[in-house]
């Protein structure tokens, strides 16, 4: 279980920090990057997402974390709340984080963003 773990950060860390290097080299004005989208998920799923998220923030000290959550207002409220409690449980930097309700949709969804300083946040 715990060599998945690492594969996940090593495989997901690889690919934001890849695109990071791009928006560099090019010059280009930065762009948020996605890092993950899920729907359903365990608590323990969503500390394992966010233990991977916060590893891209720790590749990237500069950059904020944007999290959208989309659902109805209770899914949304349940969702924020594993989030929550997954910061608070592994003792993250709340700081980095940004939380933003995008709306109403069938079933729960969250989307992690990596926005690098300069680049315009995510919109739902």
């Amino acid at each position: 279980m715990f060599r998945i773990l690492f594969l996940i950060l090593i495989v997901t860390g690889s690919i934001a920090f890849a695109q990071t290097e791009e928006n560099i080299e090019s010059r280009e004005t930065p762009k948020a990057v996605k890092v993950d989208e899920f729907e359903k998920a365990t608590n323990g799923n969503v500390k394992m997402r966010m233990d991977t998220f916060y590893v891209e923030l720790n590749n990237n000290p500069a950059a904020q974390g944007f999290i959208i959550n989309y659902g109805n207002a209770k899914e949304i409220f349940k969702r924020e709340k594993q989030i929550r409690n997954s910061i608070t449980f592994r003792r993250h930097d709340d700081s980095r984080i940004t939380l933003v309700r995008g709306g109403e949709r069938e079933a729960i969804k969250t989307v992690f963003w990596l926005v690098p300083p300069g680049a315009e946040p995510p919109t739902p």
